[in-house]
């Protein structure tokens, strides 16, 4: 069973995470770049039940390409990015891999988006990659 914690910068939202996670992966999507401002973003998606937040988060609404409406939580005081839901998989929360403290537990196994990539970025050979979202 895989353990996580993290924050975001200021301490102000924890989150303690116990289980197996769902799945986890790089997405390279415009949207996943730009609340990033990194190449791409990572995350473990975690049954909502298996994970406790403390703290309050801010949150942005916006629709995927896919036409769901996803929600981007941070902290509303150090502007963090922490975790985001998706209406079509209502159970889940997807952590962002920057913020959680045990980095050897974050084992992505696919890339996602590779369409929208930049084109440096190099892609782990030994990952599936998809050019949109898998379903």
């Amino acid at each position: 069973m895989a353990k996580f914690t993290g924050s975001c910068m200021c301490g102000n939202v924890q989150f303690q995470a116990e289980g197996e996670p769902v799945f986890s992966g790089n997405c390279h999507c415009e949207d996943c770049r730009k609340t990033s401002g990194a190449a791409y973003s990572t995350f473990v998606f975690m049954n909502k039940e298996d994970v406790k937040l403390t703290g309050k988060t801010s949150s942005y609404d916006h629709k995927a390409d896919s036409g769901n409406v996803l929600t981007k939580h941070f902290c509303g005081n150090c502007g963090c990015p922490m975790f985001t839901e998706n209406e079509m998989r209502p159970t889940m929360i997807g952590l962002r891999a920057g913020v959680i403290n045990e980095h050897e537990n974050v084992k992505p196994t696919m890339n996602v988006f590779t369409g929208n990539k930049i084109e440096s970025t190099p892609l782990d050979p030994k990952l599936a990659a998809f050019e949109k979202m898998p379903s």
